[in-house]
């Protein structure tokens, strides 16, 4: 009987394959270590205790449905678009687990956590719920 962070996905000759729910989080942090200009936010979100055992890659699993979730908690290199970015690491982590799991891909939650400097630094921007950042209009 398989572990409850195991996958199964049945195949068509009848047997199941099992795939550990750690397998999807290191597919997933492989694919963002390979987009440029953004990291994943393992020391930022383990201080919050944010995520599943990686500390930066959650993964929801829906057995009914048959399709995964994956909650990713990244830093973005300072003067980058962060829309751009978070597009980029939902399409990436989509088409790369579906290609090499073949289980569905249900949704990819971009959550920015912050941005670093070239230097390396990180720097943690926090933001009210509620503040205005458009420009004051002159009278």
């Amino acid at each position: 009987m398989p572990d409850s962070d195991e996958i199964k996905i049945s195949t068509t000759e009848g047997g199941v394959i099992h795939i550990s729910e750690d397998v999807i989080v290191e597919l997933a942090r492989k694919t963002i270590e390979g987009i440029p200009n953004i990291k994943t936010a393992a020391r930022l979100s383990s201080k919050f205790g944010i995520g599943r055992k990686s500390g930066s890659i959650r993964v929801s699993v829906d057995h009914s449905q048959g399709t995964i979730s994956i909650d990713a908690y990244v830093l973005v290199k300072y003067g980058q678009r962060i829309p751009d970015i978070a597009w980029d690491v939902q399409e990436k982590i989509k088409d790369n687990l579906e290609r090499y799991t073949g289980y569905e891909v249900q949704a990819v939650n971009v959550n920015v956590q912050g941005i670093y400097a070239a230097g390396g630094d990180d720097i943690q921007i926090n933001l009210e719920c509620g503040e205005n950042f458009l420009p004051d209009e002159a009278d």
